[in-house]
């Protein structure tokens, strides 16, 4: 063979071995650009975090629904079938860890193209109205372009999930026993809950874990004016452009349950009425549309004000979504704008008289030096002072050690109450 014929014969090959890569992810589509999954394959399907931006487009693209929640991880808890059920629509979830208002709406875009949407379920997330989603957004995903599905078709990670997809099949396949197994195998594949959440620990000692660190008194507000130009900016940028061209849609905005601590911060630093101003007027804002709803969640007493309901200073542990579905069902917590005031100094009031039960390294204050003295007169080392440093942190772990108690350097309510205990006894 010459090389004339040799280059041909390669460039031939190659040409084939494209065009049956192609057709192969355009048949299996693991994450639903152009069809739903495979009849029979559907548990298969990976609906990974790492490969959200790929495979909810392709939902709110090839799914048909009457009904969208759109969210951050905090919808991650919130049933989409739970919310079918309870408004006979099809609601089909849209949300993303680490979502931002500005992927909703390319999101929301997209499934209204595509269906006839009765209702959108958006989470008024107000500590994320200033920021935007800083992964990376394949683009060429959620245009009308179709010279760009080149760059999906021979996108590599398409082509290992392909494989992954059909491997297991013919895996399972051949498996002595797969029939029975594929039988009980459920075709509805679980994708709403973000993994890492679904397996964490929702305590106040996990809350304390985290790198949550109490804030002190501020005087500089002028990250207040920051967030107020940026949140009202993305208010009128990615949400009421919605409202406005799409009057007959009920949009059913809901502020998730996130902990009291973050109103509790606000506090202390002093801009608690600043920042519930802004959100005031942020729904004051959205209620002049005739087609919106708000339900406030973020005030519930005896569940936002008990950190055993969270794995951090945000995220809650499941029942809290159960919360607001039957509150969106029920209505009970809605916002209008004749309560919206006394729900807001409601809020207020559930932080200012909220203690946080543990203390640890970051923090200072005044239960901080009592807890010191405390240690100092147990014969334990420490500084005095108002700081929980690293030394506090090491004579804390010493006692629990001596105490018997978890060894986390962390002063939680039983570490602080046995230390008074102690302490008062030898007075």
């Amino acid at each position: 063979m010459n090389k004339q014929k040799w280059v041909t014969f390669v460039l031939g090959a190659a040409a084939v071995c494209l065009l049956v890569l192609m057709a192969l992810n355009i048949m299996v589509d693991p994450f639903m650009q152009y069809h739903s999954p495979l009849t029979g394959m559907e548990p298969y399907y990976k609906y990974t975090q790492e490969y959200a931006m790929y495979w909810l487009i392709g939902r709110a693209k090839n799914t048909p629904a009457k009904a969208v929640l759109v969210g951050s991880s905090l919808s991650n808890f919130i049933s989409s079938h739970k919310l079918s059920q309870q408004s006979g629509r099809k609601v089909i979830a849209l949300n993303k860890s680490a979502g931002r208002p500005n992927i909703y709406s390319l999101f929301l875009r997209e499934s209204l193209q595509r269906n006839h949407l009765q209702t959108i379920y958006y989470e008024l997330n107000f500590p994320h109205l200033h920021m935007e989603y800083e992964g990376d957004i394949p683009l060429y995903l959620y245009n009308s372009n179709p010279f760009d599905d080149v760059k999906y078709v021979l996108n590599k990670d398409v082509t290992s999930m392909s494989a992954y997809i059909l491997l297991r099949r013919l895996g399972e396949q051949f498996k002595p026993g797969s029939d029975a197994k594929r039988d009980k195998t459920s075709a509805i594949p679980v994708f709403e809950v973000d993994r890492s959440q679904s397996t964490s620990k929702y305590s106040t000692l996990a809350v304390a874990r985290s790198l949550y660190v109490r804030h002190n008194q501020v005087a500089d507000k002028g990250s207040v004016a920051d967030y107020r130009t940026k949140a009202k900016k993305t208010v009128a940028e990615h949400i009421i452009p919605f409202l406005e061209d799409n009057p007959d849609i009920r949009f059913v905005f809901f502020i998730p349950c996130i902990s009291i601590l973050n109103t509790y911060d606000l506090c202390r630093e002093g801009t608690v009425d600043d920042y519930l101003a802004i959100h005031k007027d942020i729904m004051l804002t959205l209620l002049r549309y005739n087609n919106v709803e708000i339900h406030m969640f973020s005030d519930l007493e005896g569940f936002v004000d008990n950190l055993d309901n969270y794995k951090d200073r945000v995220h809650y542990a499941p029942p809290g979504g159960d919360l607001i579905c039957d509150g969106l069902q029920t209505g009970e917590y809605r916002i209008t704008a004749k309560n919206i005031e006394a729900r807001l100094q409601h809020l207020k009031s559930m932080a200012q008289s909220f203690e946080i039960s543990f203390l640890k390294e970051g923090f200072s204050g005044d239960d901080v030096l009592e807890m010191k003295h405390q240690l100092i007169a147990l014969g334990y080392k420490c500084p005095a002072g108002k700081v929980y440093d690293p030394q506090t942190r090491d004579a804390v772990a010493e006692f629990q050690a001596a105490q018997m108690l978890e060894v986390t350097g962390i002063a939680t309510a039983e570490t602080r109450a046995l230390l008074k205990e102690l302490c008062n006894a030898i007075r």
